[in-house]
Order: structure tokens, then sequence, then C-alpha cells
């Protein structure tokens, strides 16, 4: 994979296709590779490019843990975008990605021609609208961290994922499921900290002055689309999709489906 320095830190990235560039940022958890189905078929259009956000794939880790925050990421994003040609490009993100293409919206506009946010953790849009929902999911989140840093990373992941999987989730799975996500602890205690403190506020949202599609898979938890609709809210410019029969993971999923909501997209806001 190609690969870039910023910060101290080897980044990496991956690419398909050829022209204009899209760039895709990928859920908390996973890495770039999330986006393959999406991008090879929108390859005969579209060169896109998906990186291995901080301390995800093949990228290093924040150096000092828990201090990760998504400015940095969108840090990254940025240096991207001006390692493969400057700005500004297309913009797609998908849950902690989402977050991420908002704040990089918010730190650095030059670098943004239209964004598509498919279910963006901006829980903190929640707490600011006073939504019950906030409080439950701001619960759930600091126990999981406080788990890890107490050293039993099994309960933290049990209840996180029987939180938002349902109740029994942690229990169905293989053991080498559970392995795989107990390898991604750390990552996964940054990526919570860094929505815990993401400072985005309503009117960040509202000051969004480019193109803008959110999508939201019918089927997704309640905590996810009720941030979607306040987003939706704040921006009211904004085009507001359902991604039909889809849960939270669409890209993965519902690529298809995914693949013409960014089509849509691109033929509505780039001309």
């Amino acid at each position: 994979m190609p690969e870039f320095a910023h910060k101290g830190l080897r980044a990496s990235y991956r690419k398909w296709g050829d022209g204009p560039r899209l760039v895709l940022l990928h859920a908390g958890g996973s890495n770039g590779g999330q986006w393959a189905k999406v991008a090879e078929a929108l390859a005969p259009e579209r060169l896109s490019i998906a990186p291995d956000l901080i301390g995800c794939g093949a990228t290093d880790p924040w150096p000092v843990p828990g201090a990760l925050i998504q400015d940095d990421q969108a840090d990254l994003v940025a240096a991207l975008i001006e390692t493969t040609g400057g700005g500004p490009v297309d913009i797609v993100g998908h849950s902690y990605g989402g977050a991420v293409a908002v704040r990089l919206a918010v730190k650095h506009p030059e670098m943004v021609r239209s964004l598509i946010v498919i279910e963006p953790i901006l829980t903190c849009l929640l707490g600011e609208v006073g939504d019950p929902i906030f409080k439950e999911g701001e619960s759930v989140n600091r126990r999981f961290v406080a788990a890890i840093e107490s050293g039993q990373p099994e309960c933290g992941w049990q209840e996180f994922l029987d939180a938002r999987n349902g109740a029994g989730t942690w229990d169905r799975m293989s053991d080498e499921r559970r392995r795989g996500f107990l390898a991604q602890t750390a990552q996964a205690r940054d990526t919570l900290y860094s929505n815990l403190n993401n400072p985005t506020t309503l009117a960040d949202c509202g000051a969004i002055g480019v193109p803008m599609t959110i999508g939201c898979g019918e089927t997704t938890t309640p905590a996810d689309r009720r941030t979607t609709e306040v987003l939706r809210d704040a921006i009211p410019a904004a085009r507001y999709e359902i991604i039909c029969g889809a849960g939270h993971m669409s890209p993965l999923s519902h690529p298809q489906e995914v693949v013409r909501l960014i089509r849509a997209h691109l033929e509505r806001a780039v001309r």
C-alpha cells in the first residue's frame, strides 16, 4: 500500500480506479479496506482513496494513549489530500469516519468540495439537544473505557457489543471472532476517547457550506438514526437518504446501495 509521513507517523492508504478523487473514511475498528466493494464499483469513473486512520490498519497508533482526538484524524486526512494532489475533493465518511469527515469540513473547509456522511458518530449532538439517548450511550462508552483501563477488556467488549447489537451478541460469537475484537482493544479505546471528546456543535454543522448528503440505514440503531436526524435538522440544505434494508455497517452489507447513494450525490453536487 502507498504510504506517507504525517507528524512523525507512518500512514497508509489504498486506492482504486482512475478519475476525479473520492476520499473514503472508514468506521472505527476497521480500516480503508472496508471500502473495497464500493470503490471497485466506482473504479470506472472515480479514483477512490481510502486511508487507514491513525491507529487503524497499517497506520501507526497515536503515540500518547488516550490523547487522540478527531481533529488529529482530520489533520491526517488533510495531509493525505495534499499528498495526492491537493484539494478540494469529494469526501465520504462512515460511522467514526463520518465524524472525522465533519471535523475535516470544519477545520479544513478548503479541502472539501462535497460531503457524504453515513451514520456519523456525532453523539455529542444528541447531548447538545438534550436527547435521553445521549446519556445511555455515553455511559456505555465510559464503562467500556473503564473496563479496558482496569484490565478487563472482555467484560468491556461484552457490554459494548451487546448494547450496540443486542443482548447475547458476545456470547454467540466464535472464539476466533472474540479474539479479533480483543486484538483491537487499544484501537477501540482511543477511538472511544476521541468520540467522547468530540467538540463538534450544531453551529459547526450548520456552517458547513458544501453540498452534503446524510445517509442512514433503514434498520440501524435508535442512537445512530437519531444522530442523523439531528444532523439533518442542523443542515436544512443537506439531502437525507435512507439506505433500504441496511443496518449500521451499510458499506459492507449493502455496498451497491451505498454506490447508488454516492453516484446520486455526485450527480447533484458536482457539475
